[in-house]
Parts: C-alpha cells; structure tokens; sequence
C-alpha cells in the first residue's frame, strides 16, 4: 500500500438535487486540504431518477477507489451507491462509507423511486468485507424516507447508526445548509489509520 497517495472524499447527492445544493459544497469547502482531496458527483436528471443511467454517472466519475477513499452518499443515491461498490470492490476496500437517510425498499406502493429500487439489488456482504468502516445517518422526522426502512439498509451493511434529532431528510430546506455532524465523522475517519 502505497503511503503517499491522498484521501479522497466523494459526495454524491439526493433525489430532486444536484451537487450545489443542500451542504455538499459546504461539505467540500470545510474538508478540503492539501492532504484530502474532495469531489462532488453529478446524477443526471436527479428529478427522475434511471437506475442504469446513475450507474453509468457513478462509473463516469468515481475513480481510482481504494483504502484511502471514502464515499458519502445521500437519499436515494445510497442505493444506487452501494449497488456500484458492490461491482467495484471485487478487488479492493474502501476505507469507508457514509450513508445518509439511504434505504432500498419501496417507500410506498405508488412511490416515484419503485422502478429505481426494483433495478438496484446489490451483494451486501461484499460491502460489509470490503468497506472497512460503514455508518448510517438517520433523522427521527425524515419526511422521505421512514425511519425503519434506513435501519433495515443500516442491517444490510452491518453499519454504525447515528442519529440526527428532527433533521428531517436532511436537505436544505430542513435546515441542512450545513451538516457539522457529519463534517466531524468524516474528519475522524480521514484521520483513522485503519488496519
């Protein structure tokens, strides 16, 4: 393993947005430094989510993936996310991986996301080998996506949850300008020396 390579931060955003939004950019301002390099992913056509065409943006855009990266990802980009690793690290761990209000079950039976999740399945023991460390954000008022469902994903990769109080879907408008909780895990985790 080389010592010398940079870690790297992915931010990947949610339905109905775009990587301007919400905190990603203040996500990105506050961690980048001359040893960390962060870059924010585009979804095309976030309003009206395809499950092959978000593969084929992640596969664009999320490179050069190893022990030194971690990925953030939110909402419905979680499962796209986890559906991409579970290809991609075959060969190779991930130092970590966050997932904030991600589920990959029918919301509802008339959901806009169905055909999304129908098309997502994904290996999750290979994520819980291959990502070294793997946490869950969930908030007690998340008007999206109900809470069981983020805990039900959480099992899935044998995550760490961590609970945010009435921070509801966690998107601007729910007062997530900026995200100090997650700014600190992934400052932690940048700094972690992981076996």
């Amino acid at each position: 393993m080389s010592h010398n390579s940079k870690n790297k931060v992915f931010i990947i955003h949610c339905e109905h947005a775009d990587p301007e939004q919400h905190w990603y950019l203040w996500l990105e301002q506050h961690l980048q430094n001359d040893e960390l390099v962060v870059e924010r992913i585009f979804l095309a056509d976030a309003s009206h989510p395809e499950a092959e065409i978000w593969q084929t943006c992640l596969d664009a855009q999320l490179k050069e993936l190893n022990e030194q990266s971690i990925v953030v990802a939110h909402g419905l980009s979680c499962v796209a996310v986890a559906r991409f690793l579970a290809k991609k690290l075959k060969h190779t761990t991930l130092k970590a991986g966050v997932f904030i209000a991600g589920f990959n079950d029918p919301i509802s039976p008339n959901s806009e996301f169905n055909a999304f999740i129908e098309h997502s399945a994904f290996e999750s023991g290979l994520l819980r080998a291959n990502i070294q460390r793997r946490l869950v954000f969930f908030s007690s008022n998340d008007p999206v996506v109900p809470v069981p469902l983020t805990f039900k994903f959480s099992n899935l990769l044998n995550a760490q949850l961590i609970e945010v109080a009435q921070a509801g879907h966690f998107r601007a408008e729910d007062g997530f300008r900026e995200f100090p909780q997650l700014l600190q895990v992934v400052q932690t985790l940048v700094k972690a020396e992981l076996s």
